[in-house]
């Protein structure tokens, strides 16, 4: 009898035991679309410096191109980069086929510049003669037309007495936007892994549907987030800290730590995420990291709970 009473007691507090870990283990088992083994990851990004020179745009924008084509050698993954607003701004407009800096000026109707673009295009033509009569949108129309065939290196095709249409206009731009295929091409494939780097919290309402490295230590945040007071909405946010690294789950979304602190955070099961930012001038390769241990940010947005598979039932 009290051999039994025993066992019993010895199953209870086992029992008892293996739940009160159950409930304490907060970690979500998650399974990838691309396999990942269990491990730690580093997540390297790279900041990168954009020019606001016109001229330097354009060359960063060819360097940038054949970087994103031919990657470092020897090392299969893409790589994160965390992009400067108008940096980050300029890639949606190649996407949307609408120019890089200045030139959205110049591409858009003259029936629809403001005057940030009258000072832009003013600046650009100060030379360029224009039908006396026209008036102001066909002065403009010109000016632009005139711009956009300097850019293909074909400005003495320009009439400075010819009535220029939107047609006209468009017909060049497609010419010149077509140039860039390949650009686009890339910043499309790749642009999954690109954040956008927000200089403050203020920023963040302008980039919901954006990855963001938040460039300002917020304590205030920091500690909603962690408390689940404040549920940011981009899909992932990376946030400064002075004692975390690691991630958490903020709602549906991921929160990154950018820190050395000793506390790491993490909520999926046996996978542990560190963020490792590095500032970078250019694509020069010694710029970047190889090792094996690390991963794009896309992968973790690929994410699904782990199911377990249900054994076969037996025929009877």
């Amino acid at each position: 009898m009290k051999k039994l009473f025993y066992f019993l007691l010895c199953l209870f507090l086992f029992t008892a035991c293996d739940n009160i870990v159950l409930r304490k283990d907060k970690s979500e088992r998650v399974t990838f679309n691309e396999t990942l083994p269990n491990g730690e990851y580093s997540l390297y990004m790279y900041e990168v410096k954009y020019p606001e020179k016109q001229e330097e745009k354009i060359a960063f924008m060819s360097e940038f191109e054949n970087f994103l084509e031919n990657g470092v050698e020897g090392y299969e993954r893409d790589i994160n980069f965390i992009l400067p607003k108008a940096l980050y701004e300029d890639v949606k407009s190649v996407l949307a086929d609408e120019g890089i800096g200045d030139e959205r000026a110049f591409f858009k109707s003259a029936s629809f510049i403001d005057e940030e673009d009258k000072k832009i295009i003013d600046r650009e033509t100060k030379s360029v003669k224009t039908p006396m009569d026209g008036g102001e949108i066909q002065k403009y129309l010109n000016k632009q037309y005139y711009h956009i065939l300097s850019l293909a290196g074909r400005e003495n095709e320009y009439r400075e007495n010819f009535f220029y249409t939107e047609y006209d206009k468009r017909k060049i731009t497609s010419e010149y936007i077509n140039k860039r295929e390949n650009l686009k091409k890339f910043l499309s494939e790749k642009k999954k892994n690109f954040l956008v780097l927000a200089e403050n919290t203020g920023d963040l309402k302008n980039y919901e549907d954006d990855m963001v490295y938040l460039n300002e230590y917020d304590s205030r945040l920091e500690k909603s987030v962690l408390e689940g007071k404040e549920i940011l909405k981009s899909p992932v946010t990376v946030i400064k800290s002075n004692k975390y690294k690691g991630y958490v789950l903020n709602g549906n979304n991921l929160v990154f730590f950018d820190g050395n602190g000793k506390e790491e955070l993490n909520c999926f099961r046996r996978y542990n995420f560190n963020v490792k930012v590095k500032k970078i001038d250019n694509f020069n390769i010694s710029n970047f990291i190889t090792d094996d241990e690390q991963v794009e940010i896309s992968v973790l947005l690929s994410r699904k709970k782990y199911v377990p598979k249900r054994p076969l039932e037996e025929k009877f």
